[in-house]
């Protein structure tokens, strides 16, 4: 008889006990699915919208902060911090491959225009920074150019987090319509070069106009309000009589994920700040997979001690057939596989219905918890997510625990004796 008529004939045969072998594999594949769609869920839907999309090989490296008293101050205050001395100090750390400045702007800055989003003019008091073309140059939208230009309109690039900002709180509060990104490029208004109503106005002869175009949207972008390329700073700090152009951070490119380690470490020493963010949700989220593995790995555990007891009892009542099959000829490998092969598909289906129950399971939450939610800054869209790989992975982890459960048992069948069943 060959091995796909005997699974057959076996799994209709103790189609009971498989039964709760599928249950089994099915309850801890469909909690899994459920654990990890929401883990899921939340990283996209709330984790990641709220933090700067920065590459694992890019840092961001700002001036160390000192308390003296009551007052925190710049270490640069106090001599060194982050200056043209220290970027060349970084630029030859090992494995660093590009350092690109931020420039902060040394004279006073304000924005006047927005009568198509907001109705009315307004006018307010801007901070601008610089950066380089070649870091943020991915995030200008097609047809524009983020290039110093003396004529023309200044390019600007928003930070993506001030968009969803407006969208979520600021919106709703002047009962104005959300913007979209497609809506924002483009985008002209006045930038008051010189004057501001915080800063004053230092000197009325040097106070110029020019016109701001905005041209994409960039996680290295200035959240409190614009950035406009390094050299066009530059050039407007020189004709304030700033030569030196004030640094506000820096970001370090390294050769690799696995090189940011060193390299921040690196740069503590060096008496600089690298950006905690990353590392802080990063660590957490480690965290938050390892407690997550662990219980699977439990539940998959129980799962399998329920299986390798199930299959010895089918072994057992199978004894006798065992051993008439060795009998005949078959090998004791042939027998192994025989019992694996059943487990493995009992666990495949109990598998698959694990993750059908659990992400309807997870679906029905996240229509309950999303309509239960009040009208918060930020407010995700959704705290559940799917991916191929959690559907995929959960229902191999069932076919594993399956095959697992079933090893030893297997070997015990591969050991049947044809005599020493018959004389029973």
């Amino acid at each position: 008889m060959r091995l796909g008529a005997l699974l057959r004939r076996d799994l209709a045969r103790s189609r009971r006990k498989l039964a709760s072998v599928g249950l089994a594999v099915a309850g801890s594949v469909a909690v899994i699915t459920l654990l990890g769609s929401v883990a899921l869920g939340l990283y996209q839907g709330v984790v990641a919208p709220l933090l700067p999309r920065l590459p694992l090989d890019l840092l961001k490296v700002e001036p160390k902060t000192v308390s003296v008293g009551l007052l925190a101050l710049d270490a640069g205050a106090l001599g060194g911090g982050l200056d043209e001395v220290a970027l060349a100090r970084l630029r030859k750390l090992e494995g660093v491959t590009a350092v690109y400045p931020v420039v902060g702007s040394a004279f006073p800055i304000s924005a006047s225009g927005g009568e198509g989003f907001l109705g009315r003019r307004l006018r307010a008091d801007i901070f601008a920074t610089g950066l380089d073309p070649a870091l943020v140059g991915g995030d200008v939208a097609k047809g524009y150019s983020f290039e110093d230009r003396s004529e023309g309109p200044i390019p600007v690039l928003v930070a993506r987090r001030l968009l969803e900002l407006y969208n979520s709180t600021v919106a709703s509060a002047i009962e104005r319509p959300k913007l979209s990104a497609e809506m924002v490029i483009g985008f002209q208004f006045e930038l008051v070069l010189g004057s501001s109503m915080a800063r004053g106005t230092p000197d009325p002869n040097r106070v110029s106009t020019r016109v701001a175009q905005v041209v994409g949207f960039s996680d290295h972008a200035n959240l409190v309000g614009i950035t406009i390329p390094e050299a066009t700073l530059r050039r407007l700090n020189a004709g304030y009589d700033r030569p030196v152009s004030p640094l506000a951070a820096a970001y370090v490119k390294v050769d690799g994920p696995g090189r940011a380690g060193p390299v921040s470490q690196a740069i503590e020493r060096a008496g600089l700040a690298v950006d905690e963010t990353p590392k802080i949700i990063g660590t957490a989220l480690t965290i938050a997979a390892v407690v997550l593995g662990l219980f699977a790995v439990m539940l998959l555990l129980l799962a399998a001690f329920g299986i390798t007891q199930t299959f010895f009892l089918l072994v057992a009542e199978r004894r006798l057939e065992l051993a008439i099959l060795r009998a005949l000829g078959a090998r004791a490998g042939d027998l192994a596989r025989l019992v694996l092969w059943e487990a493995s598909l009992v666990g495949a289906l109990g598998g698959l219905f694990g993750v059908i129950v659990g992400a309807s399971v997870a679906w029905v939450l996240d229509r309950v918890v999303i309509g239960q939610l009040p009208d918060l800054p930020f407010r995700p869209e959704h705290v559940v997510a799917f991916s191929p790989a959690l559907l995929l992975g959960a229902a191999f982890l069932g076919v594993v625990a399956a095959f697992l459960g079933a090893l030893v048992p297997a070997w015990r069948a591969a050991g049947a004796n044809p005599a020493t069943a018959l004389r029973s």
